[in-house]
C-alpha cells in the first residue's frame, strides 16, 4: 500500500461547500436523494470538481490567516500545519471594509460556522489576550498527523430531528476543518445504571438511535458515515480497579482496521456501546465511558496488544511506517450531554468554564461527590495521609466511591482518565447537544429586527474551540462579568473546557497573610522550593528585557508575600506586601502584584495566564490585590477586563489597577466628609508611585 499523503488543510477540508445546500432556502436547487440510496454513498450530485474544492480550502485558510483575529486562529493554523510556510499580509482599510459587507457570503460559501473569527469586527479585533509581542507571522513547514476527535453523544433519544441535524452539521464542519470524527453513542439516562444487562428493550433503543444519528450525519458529511459494531472486544473477567491504563477485563479495540481507514477518508464511524467476548464472541453491553477509554488507548497507541507485541490487528502499514509524531493524534474529547458542563456552586452561571485537571481534579470531584478535605497552612490533606508517598498516585489514578457517582462525576472521570493518556495539547469539552447544534444556517432570531439592526450569528462552541483551543469565556474573568442566566438553555450548564493542564505551585500555601514575628517573609534566592535562576529567566523572557537581579532583591527584601509557579516555569507571579504611606497609618500592608510573567511561547494561548491569574485572585488574594502597568502596555486590555477599577496615575507613564471591592466608594465618602487623605485610595496611589523599576537596561519603566 503506498504511503498516504500528508493530511494538510488541502486534504482535511475535502468537502467544502455542501452543508448549506441542504438548508430550506437552497433545497429547490438540489435534486432530491433517493431514500433507497446506500448510506455510505456520498452525494455525488452536489460535488464540485477537485480543483474547485482545493481552491475553496485555500480560500478559507487565507481568510483565517489574514483575519483580525489571527492571534486566535494562529493556534489552529499552527496545530493543523500546512505543507508550505505561509506569510500573512496586512489588510488595508479598503479590504477590511469590503469584507465587512461579505460576511453572509463567506458563511454561505464555506458552510463552516467560524463565528466572527475571520469577520473583521472591531470588537473581535480588539479582544484582549495576554501577549506582549506580536504573533509570529509564519507557519512552520511540516507534515501533520491524522487529527481525531472522539465524540460521546448521550441521550440522543431526547433530541428532536432539528437538533440532531444541527449536531450533524457541526460535526461535518469539524471534518472539513481537519478534525476527523468518531462518535460513541450513550443511550443511558441521567441516573447512572447499576448493571449492564443486554435486554431487548435496550438493544432496540440503541438500534433506533444509531439509525437516527447515521441518517443525520449522512445528510451533511459528504465523505459518508458507517456504523461500526465489531471493532470492540471485552474480557469475561470484570475490571474491579478502574485505572487510566488498560487492565485485564476491560473493553479493548480488537479491530482497528474498521476505524482508521474510515477516519482517514473523512468518514464518521458511529460506535454503539456493544462489544464481543474474546473467547466465544458473545455480544455484551458495555459502559459507553469504557468505549471512550478503549478508543483513546487505541488512538494513543498504548493498547494491550501493542504492549504485548501481539500481531492480531496491527496498525495499517502506511500508518505504522510513519514517525511517531505523524501518527493519528486524538486532539479532542467532546462530551455532548444534556446536563452541560461540570457544575460549580461558586460561579453565577453554575458551571466551571475551564478545569486545569492537574491542579483541580481532586477538588472538583470532591465537590461533586460531597467529599471534603481539610486544608491546613501547608495545603489540602490526603485521604491516605500526606506522609505517604504513594497516596498522591493512588488518589489521582483510582476513582473511589465516596458516594454514588452522578453524571457530572462520570463525565469528569472519563475526561480525566482519557487526557492522562494523551499529549498536553489535547483537550476536552463538555457541552449540551443544543449548544453543539448551533450552526451557520440562519436562526429565527437572526432575521433583521424592525429597527433594521441585525445581530451577528451565534458562534458554535465546538468550532470556536477548535480554532482557538480556548473556552468561549475566559475562566479568569471576575464573576461579576459572567452572565447569570442563559435564555437559550435555562436548565443546562454552559460548556466546560478541560485540559490535562499544568501543576501550580503556590509558595507559601494560600491564602497569603501579612508577615508576623512567627511567620516571616520568604526569600526568593534562598528558598529551596524555588529554582531562582529559572524564575529570573522566566521574567526576562516574558518582559523581553533583563532584570537587575541585585537591585530587585534589595527592593523586595522583607516584603515578599508569595510566589506562584505554573508548570515548568511557564508562567508565574511574584507578590509583595507594600507598606502604606505615613498619611495612611491605619491601613494594613498593601498586597501588591510586583511581577506577572508568562513565557513568550505560552502567551496568548494555552491558558497559562488564566491559570496563574485565577490562583492569584481567588486563592492567594481573594480580598483584592493592587498592581500597576505601563500606560501603553498591550496587556492592559487584558488587565482591564480582570480588574475592579483602574486609574491613570499623574505623569502619564503608569496605570493603576486593583481587584479590591469598595475602593472608589470609600474614596467618594472621604471626599464628602472633606477628608483629604488617609484611606485606601491614597495608600494605593502612593504605593504605585513609589515602586522603583529595577531593570538592567535602565530604559523605560515596565
Amino acid at each position: 500500500m503506498p504511503m498516504r499523503q500528508p493530511i494538510s488543510m488541502r486534504h482535511c477540508l475535502n468537502a467544502f461547500t455542501r452543508s448549506l445546500h441542504f438548508s430550506s432556502s437552497d433545497s429547490a436547487s438540489v435534486p432530491a436523494r433517493d431514500e433507497t440510496e446506500s448510506l455510505l454513498t456520498p452525494p455525488t450530485k452536489v460535488l464540485k470538481p477537485a480543483f474547485q474544492r482545493r481552491a475553496d480550502r485555500d480560500w478559507i485558510v487565507r481568510n483565517l490567516e489574514e483575519s483580525p483575529a489571527r492571534r486566535d486562529s494562529r493556534n489552529y493554523l499552527k496545530h493543523f500545519k500546512q505543507e508550505k510556510a505561509v506569510s500573512r499580509k496586512s489588510q488595508s482599510g479598503q479590504t477590511t471594509a469590503e469584507n465587512v459587507n461579505q460576511d453572509s457570503w463567506q458563511l454561505h460559501k464555506t458552510g463552516v460556522n467560524l463565528g466572527n473569527l475571520y469577520a473583521p469586527a472591531r470588537a473581535m479585533e480588539e479582544s484582549p489576550t495576554f501577549t506582549r509581542e506580536a504573533p509570529s507571522e509564519r507557519i512552520p513547514k511540516t507534515v501533520e498527523p491524522l487529527h481525531i476527535a472522539l465524540v460521546k453523544l448521550r441521550w440522543p433519544q431526547g433530541l428532536d430531528k432539528e437538533t440532531l441535524g444541527g449536531i450533524a452539521l457541526t460535526l461535518s464542519q469539524l471534518v472539513r476543518l481537519g478534525l476527523n470524527i468518531a462518535v460513541v453513542l450513550d443511550c443511558d439516562g441521567e441516573e447512572v445504571a447499576e448493571g449492564l444487562e443486554l435486554d431487548k428493550i435496550w438493544e432496540t433503543t440503541v438500534s433506533e438511535q444509531v439509525g437516527r444519528v447515521v441518517d443525520a450525519l449522512h445528510e451533511f458529511n459528504e465523505p459518508g458515515v458507517m456504523v461500526v459494531e465489531h471493532a470492540l472486544g471485552v474480557e469475561d473477567v470484570k475490571n474491579e480497579m478502574p485505572t487510566t491504563v488498560h487492565v485485564r477485563g476491560g473493553v479493548e479495540v480488537k479491530n482497528n482496521r474498521l476505524l482508521l481507514p474510515l477516519l482517514e477518508d473523512g468518514i464518521i464511524p458511529v460506535i454503539p456501546p456493544i462489544a464481543y467476548t474474546t473467547k466465544n464472541l458473545q455480544k455484551r453491553r458495555v459502559e459507553p465511558d469504557d468505549v471512550v477509554l478503549a478508543l483513546t488507548r487505541e488512538f494513543a497507541g498504548i493498547t494491550a496488544r501493542s504492549m504485548q507485541g501481539s500481531d492480531i490487528h496491527p496498525m495499517p502499514p502506511h500508518l505504522n511506517a510513519l514517525d511517531v509524531q505523524d501518527r493519528p493524534l486524538l486532539d479532542r474529547i467532546l462530551i455532548l450531554d444534556p446536563l452541560g458542563g461540570i457544575t460549580s456552586r461558586d460561579r453565577p452561571d453554575n458551571a466551571h468554564v475551564f478545569i486545569n485537571l492537574d491542579q483541580e481534579y481532586r477538588g472538583v470531584r470532591n465537590e461533586l461527590t460531597g467529599v471534603h478535605t481539610t486544608r491546613t497552612k501547608r495545603g489540602p490533606t490526603s485521604l491516605f495521609g500526606g506522609s505517604n508517598p504513594f497516596s498522591k498516585f493512588v488518589e489521582s489514578n483510582i476513582n473511589f466511591a465516596q458516594a454514588k457517582p452522578n453524571r457530572h462525576t462520570k463525565n469528569l472521570d472519563v475526561v480525566q482518565r482519557a487526557l492522562k493518556l494523551l499529549p498536553p495539547s489535547s483537550s476536552a469539552l463538555i457541552i449540551t447537544p443544543t449548544a453543539a447544534a448551533v450552526s451557520s444556517r440562519p436562526q429565527p432570531d437572526d432575521e433583521t429586527a424592525p429597527t433594521g439592526v441585525r445581530t451577528r450569528r451565534p458562534k458554535n462552541p465546538l468550532i470556536h474551540n477548535l480554532l482557538t483551543d480556548k473556552p468561549m469565556v475566559s475562566s479568569s474573568l471576575p464573576d461579576e462579568t459572567v452572565p447569570h442566566h442563559r435564555p437559550r438553555m435555562p436548565t443546562a450548564n454552559p460548556p466546560t473546557f478541560l485540559k490535562k493542564g499544568i501543576p501550580v505551585t503556590i509558595i507559601p500555601a494560600a491564602p497569603w497573610e501579612p508577615p508576623s514575628p512567627s511567620d516571616t517573609c520568604i526569600t526568593l534566592e534562598n528558598d529551596p522550593r524555588i529554582d531562582f535562576p529559572r524564575l529570573i529567566d522566566l521574567i526576562d523572557d516574558s518582559f523581553q528585557r533583563k532584570l537587575d537581579v541585585h537591585a530587585y532583591l534589595e527592593r523586595i527584601r522583607g516584603r515578599v508575600a508569595g510566589v506562584i509557579i505554573a508548570g515548568d516555569y511557564e508562567g508565574g507571579a511574584i507578590c509583595t506586601w507594600e507598606d502604606p504611606p505615613s498619611s495612611s497609618p491605619n491601613q494594613p500592608p498593601i498586597p501588591y502584584l510586583d511581577k506577572f510573567a508568562v513565557r513568550t511561547k505560552s502567551q496568548g494561548s494555552g491558558g497559562v495566564a488564566d491559570i496563574v491569574w485565577r490562583c492569584l485572585t481567588r486563592q492567594c488574594f481573594p480580598d483584592g490585590v493592587l498592581w500597576r502597568s505601563r500606560s501603553n502596555n498591550p496587556v492592559n486590555k487584558w488587565y482591564f477586563e480582570r480588574s475592579v477599577g483602574t486609574w491613570k496615575l499623574p505623569g502619564g507613564n503608569w496605570t493603576m489597577f486593583w481587584t479590591t471591592e469598595g475602593v472608589e466608594e470609600e474614596w467618594a465618602k472621604e471626599k464628602e466628609r472633606g477628608e483629604v487623605s488617609g484611606g485606601k485610595w491614597d495608600a494605593y496611589v502612593k504605593v504605585c508611585e513609589g515602586v522603583v523599576p529595577t531593570w538592567a537596561d535602565g530604559k523605560r519603566p515596565d
